[in-house]
């Protein structure tokens, strides 16, 4: 290594990449071609190709990345292609099965023929409705039932006669209304008078029977109704004989009527045999029941007798609610197979419900039509897109949407786990289920499904990244601006100029982190020319320009950075210590990221200070022990301590005590990046060397000794800047960051022009021997064989204080005098 104790500075043009707006073809948006599709993304493109077009199961499709990359947009449009080559999807009807009208009939048929069969079966029921009344009560009819309700009433006249010859002269046959009409009842006959049995029991009550009159017409009563009962039988199937005889006599005058009707809707669908099928059915369902037809045809009032109609609502629909039609699935008018988006992807919306309908008197009805379809029968022949993470958030839909791709079939359940309604044990016919699932989500997402569910893969063979970058190169750069020309189309905004263009290029250089990459996040671009275009109206500007970008930027920080401002406060009252001035041993500025929202955080400085001493118990990180960092910041002090073993302990064990902590962090410190300056902290302890505390930090080590990259370089560097300016430029602060990072930055203007007049530095450097010189003004030392490291050089000073530790806890463990060696 060398002692060299010249570090050149960053150059200013290597601070930020700007694009030069003469460079640009075109005057404002207005010139150019508004964007078709997405840019770029092509790996991910072809994936949504494959998966598209491959229809075999299993090659479902997970879309993963992050919000505004163009996700939605491309499955779109690859969609929007596929729909123009195939065909509608079928259509599927829910219809009642007559006998199991709790297993729900599903009818499949050809797309707009659902809403053909509805209407076809609505008008059977209003010609039948207007025509069967007039059938059941022509003359002809009338005529043969009234005589064979004649012929009836006399054999029933006969059976009484019979029976009354038995009953003399105790008793006699008493009528009383019963639900199936008039019914014999036996009635003790006393001073002429027939009376009810019951009304015995008051007479004795009331002394006007005696005793022995009451039990003797009791027990005549046991008798004579074993005798009689074979009577009374023989006149109650009288009665079901004559009216089934008028029943069949009624379905015999229906049936022509009806097996027309019905025959001339069936004619219609000739080809579908389960359609067939199912009028059959209809029409012997419909003579079955053709005493309907009188019952919501004779109007009644509220006691049920013949005069005003005041039915209640929906009885003449109830009546014949079991012919409707229950059309599930319409695709009448679609043009193509479904492309359905699922924005609510409950297990509800998903995989469809039975909903029971409120009837008169509190009950529920439960029955065909309560069947509501989910977004997976809307989509069977096609496609359906939803978020991973709001279906998945719902327990129940990962397991039912696996049975669902692996089987084909989607059933609607008999309840529904979210509500507390009766289902009735209503088992619909199961709908048939082929589709293409498309799912948006995240690679942490994919990584849990991928690795906790081995059937996850063979269900969504297909994975389509979307990379939240671009390479910038010319191509994209035109791409961006076409993508700002469509943005101003869609949504009539003011044009932008060829500099608001340039510096909406250079924030998408920002958000992508690279100097040659652009963000592919264009949502975050397009707010900017939204809210830049709210800004011209309020200045009453023509079109956008790169003031009023950069207003909307400066805008957009100032609505989320108030935590910024409050921890400047704690800064500037000394209430969190900070310091850009002086020089301090064992104590250094490191640089953190505060995270306040998704799209937006901060830098601010730290201080990382160290103690050491002798001992053996290694390098302690405080946060560690009090679980206040994370896995990767523990492995970056790990990697600190085999740094010291490598460099400083190959002639001696390291008998050292060291304890490193970020000073005034309570809510958790995440990463490595703190690595670096936690070991200038250290070795400045060790060394009883003072640190410039104008310089900050920011780098990860490994054990080398070599700076790694780290993120956010850009918030860091300004984050430091920020402070230094509130607490005073002397020309002498600066911050030190990897080499490796050179190619992120992306400075405000503000610390440029710092940098440019010399009152801030940006140093980069390769491995921590390189930093000494900008921390403590003396070289950081090369090990020779012969000799070790110079003795003022800071490697020896370190190393000089180790070896005395190594001697002195050598002298202590074995008991010895320690006697202090001046030569280190």
């Amino acid at each position: 290594m060398s002692d060299a104790f010249t570090v050149p500075e960053v150059p200013i043009e290597k601070l930020r990449w700007r694009c030069d707006p003469s460079r640009l073809p075109f005057e404002t948006t207005d010139d150019l071609t508004p964007l078709q599709g997405i840019l770029g993304q092509e790996r991910a493109q072809k994936a949504l190709t494959l998966g598209v077009e491959i229809a075999k199961s299993g090659y479902n499709i997970y879309v993963c990345g992050m919000t505004g990359t163009g996700r939605m947009t491309a499955v779109q449009q690859i969609l929007d292609a596929r729909r123009k080559e195939g065909s509608p999807a079928p259509d599927f009807c829910y219809v009642s099965r007559f006998r199991q009208p709790e297993h729900p009939r599903l009818l499949i048929l050809p797309a707009g023929q659902g809403r053909a069969l509805k209407q076809a079966m609505d008008g059977v029921l209003k010609d039948l409705k207007r025509e069967v009344p007039r059938v059941l009560t022509s003359e002809g009819l009338r005529q043969r039932t009234k005589a064979r309700m004649q012929e009836a009433q006399r054999r029933e006249a006969r059976l009484c006669e019979q029976l009354e010859a038995k009953l003399t002269p105790d008793f006699g046959l008493f009528w009383h209304q019963a639900e199936a009409g008039p019914e014999p009842e036996l009635a003790p006959l006393i001073d002429g008078q027939l009376i009810p049995l019951p009304d015995l029991d008051h007479r004795l009550e009331a002394g006007t029977l005696a005793v022995e009159q009451y039990r003797h017409l009791h027990a005549r009563y046991q008798t004579l109704m074993v005798e009689c009962s074979h009577g009374f039988e023989d006149m109650r199937r009288l009665r079901r004989e004559t009216e089934e005889e008028i029943h069949k006599l009624e379905r015999a005058y229906v049936r022509p009527l009806i097996d027309k009707r019905v025959q001339e809707a069936a004619a219609a669908f000739e080809a579908e045999t389960d359609i067939q099928d199912y009028f059959r059915g209809v029409v012997e369902a419909l003579i079955e029941h053709s005493d309907r037809f009188i019952a919501s045809s004779a109007p009644t009032d509220k006691e049920g007798h013949p005069g005003v109609s005041l039915p209640h609502p929906g009885d003449e629909e109830d009546a014949f609610h079991e012919y409707q039609v229950n059309v599930l699935i319409d695709n009448a008018d679609a043009d193509g197979p479904p492309v359905i988006f699922e924005t609510v992807p409950t297990y509800r919306n998903l995989f469809g419900s039975i909903e029971p309908v409120p009837e008169y008197g509190g009950i529920w009805r439960v029955d065909f039509s309560c069947i509501r379809p989910g977004s997976l029968h809307r989509a069977h022949g096609g496609y359906l897109i939803f978020n991973a993470f709001d279906a998945l958030s719902d327990p129940m839909v990962w397991p039912v949407l696996k049975r669902v791709l692996r089987y084909g079939q989607a059933d609607i359940q008999a309840h529904d786990h979210s509500v507390l309604m009766p289902a009735g044990g209503l088992k619909p016919d199961p709908l048939p289920c082929h589709v293409k699932v498309i799912m948006l989500g995240d690679e942490e997402l994919y990584e849990a499904l991928a690795f906790d569910d081995e059937s996850f893969t063979r269900l969504f063979k297909v994975k389509a990244d979307f990379d939240t970058v671009l390479p910038r190169n010319a191509g994209t750069m035109a791409q961006y601006a076409d993508f700002l020309r469509r943005v101003c189309d869609e949504e009539q905004l003011r044009p932008c100029n060829r500099s608001a263009v340039a510096a909406l290029l250079e924030y998408g250089v920002r958000l992508a982190g690279r100097q040659n990459k652009l963000s592919a996040r264009l949502e975050h671009i397009a707010d900017v020319v939204r809210e830049a275009d709210y800004w011209a109206d309020k200045s009453g500007k023509a079109m956008v320009t790169r003031e009023l970008v950069e207003c909307a930027l400066r805008e957009r920080e100032t609505r989320v950075n108030m935590t910024q401002e409050q921890i400047r406060e704690l800064i500037d009252e000394e209430l969190l210590l900070v310091s850009s001035h002086g020089t301090a041993i064992g104590q250094v500025n490191g640089l953190v990221i505060y995270e306040t929202s998704a799209d937006y955080g901060f830098g601010c400085p730290v201080w990382i200070t160290a103690s050491t001493t002798m001992g053996d118990a290694g390098v302690v990180n405080i946060e560690r022990e009090v679980e206040l960092s994370d896995a990767m910041h523990n492995k970056g002090v790990l990697i600190l301590s085999g740094y010291l073993r490598n460099t400083y302990a190959y002639d001696k064990p390291l008998a050292l005590s060291a304890s490193l902590c970020v000073e005034q962090s309570y809510e958790g410190i995440s990463g490595d990046s703190a690595s670096a300056a936690e070991c200038y902290a250290l070795l400045s302890s060790l060394a009883g060397l003072p640190v410039e505390q104008g310089i900050a930090i920011t780098g990860s080590v490994n054990q080398k000794g070599v700076l790694q990259a780290v993120s956010g370089i850009n918030e860091k560097i300004e984050g430091f800047f920020d402070v230094c300016c509130q607490q005073g430029l002397t020309g002498h602060q600066g911050v030190v960051i990897p080499t490796s990072n050179i190619a992120d930055l992306m400075l405000r203007e503000d610390v440029i022009e710092g940098v440019a007049a010399g009152n801030f530095h940006v140093y980069a450097i390769q491995t921590l021997d390189e930093g000494w010189p900008i921390l403590t003004g003396l070289a950081a030392g090369a090990w020779q064989p012969e000799t070790g490291y110079p003795a003022e050089s800071v490697n020896g000073r370190v190393e000089a204080q180790l070896r005395r530790f190594a001697d002195q806890w050598y002298a202590l463990r074995n008991g010895l005098p320690y006697q202090h060696d001046p030569s280190y």
